[in-house]
């Protein structure tokens, strides 16, 4: 959803409710290289379920991440952000003509596309669209209608992200759904016109998107997590916290690591995950057109460092799957911060910051 246009960069922010990422990117030439970066914890119960909480506590904590950024030269005041993955929805919908009515302007100018949008969308969209901003892209155009890509969010929720942002002297140009901005990271130029599914491992949550023609066609959110794997650790082997996290690391889900006991302990999940994928793959095959088999599923997130996970999954669905490599577009600036396990914590804000380097990009 753009509000402005820019003449500068514009820094990605990542906002999740345990975290706060910076990252501004520069073009030296063919190259695209790391300006500046940062990333601080948010005080417990900040932001719950992507809604501002306390919002003192936020601001303080959005100036100390641009006041102690890392780097070189000065951070724009402008941004790229990312909206609560929770209070979006993210939907492609087919209009078709009408032919109740005789509009004065041809049916594929913008504000009949929009007035049809907002006719259909309760159809669609379990929220207030009184009470929202949409935001929508043109994908396909055809005698029989049209095809596109809608994006709502409830009014409240960005208005208290823009104000926010106000108090902090930063502009908000763009604010995007996360699936968006991990696309633009993981999407290799050689497979943007193949179907793949994106596994996104947080440590509160999995997001799971479809990705098919250069368009993230759905998402879902899943029942699975980093924290919720360190639990299960916790409970079954009777480790503490770190030790749990170690575990974790170093036995992952190999078979001849730790006598293959993760591996064993969390067969139910990957089961589940299994199910989640083939439920996915069964509802874009059955409600989308022109679809095409899933070549690919990757995974990124904190939780695809966990080892073999990939090949795990790969056994069990028989898709090719890999691990995001966060780095393929852009040079690590520094592999001591940004560890293998640290860089998948930064893909959205790497996503963010490619969109905000080129002004055309944030139309």
């Amino acid at each position: 959803m753009s509000f402005f246009e820019t003449k500068e960069t514009a820094f990605g922010l990542d906002i999740s409710e345990r975290n706060l990422r910076l990252i501004q990117l520069k073009k030296r030439g063919k190259k695209i290289v790391v300006q500046s970066y940062n990333e601080i914890k948010l005080p417990p119960q900040c932001l719950e379920e992507g809604e501002i909480k306390q919002p003192q506590a936020f601001l303080n904590s959005l100036h100390r991440l641009t006041k102690t950024k890392q780097g070189r030269g000065r951070l724009s005041a402008e941004l790229v952000g990312v909206l609560p993955e929770r209070k979006t929805f993210l939907k492609l919908i087919e209009l078709t003509p009408d032919n109740d009515t005789k509009p004065e302007k041809p049916a594929d100018q913008p504000a009949d596309i929009e007035k049809k949008i907002k006719k259909i969308l309760p159809e669609h969209i379990p929220i207030d669209i009184d009470n929202a901003y949409i935001d929508w892209q043109l994908i396909k155009e055809c005698p029989t209608g049209q095809t596109v890509l809608v994006g709502v969010c409830p009014q409240n929720i960005i208005d208290s992200y823009v104000d926010i942002f106000a108090q902090a002297n930063l502009i908000p140009t763009v604010l995007e759904i996360e699936a968006a901005a991990i696309a633009r990271v993981a999407i290799t130029e050689d497979k943007e016109n193949d179907t793949q599914i994106i596994i996104d491992i947080g440590a509160n949550r999995t997001g799971l998107f479809l990705y098919d023609q250069g368009v993230i066609k759905f998402t879902i959110t899943l029942p699975i997590s980093g924290n919720q794997t360190t639990q299960m650790i916790m409970e079954t082997l009777d480790f503490d916290f770190d030790k749990a996290e170690k575990a974790k690391i170093i036995c992952g889900l190999d078979r001849h690591k730790c006598h293959g006991a993760l591996l064993e302990l969390f067969a139910e999940t990957i089961d589940q995950l299994q199910s989640h994928i083939q439920r996915a793959i069964d509802y874009y095959q059955s409600n989308f057109y022109e679809t095409s088999p899933v070549s690919q599923i990757m995974l990124c997130g904190g939780g695809s460092n966990f080892i073999n996970i990939a090949e795990i999954i790969q056994e069990k669905t028989q898709i090719k799957t890999v691990n995001c490599d966060p780095w393929h577009k852009i040079k690590n600036p520094n592999p001591r911060y940004f560890t293998p396990q640290k860089s998948q914590s930064f893909i959205t804000a790497l996503g963010l910051a490619l969109r905000g380097i080129d002004s055309k990009n944030l139309l």
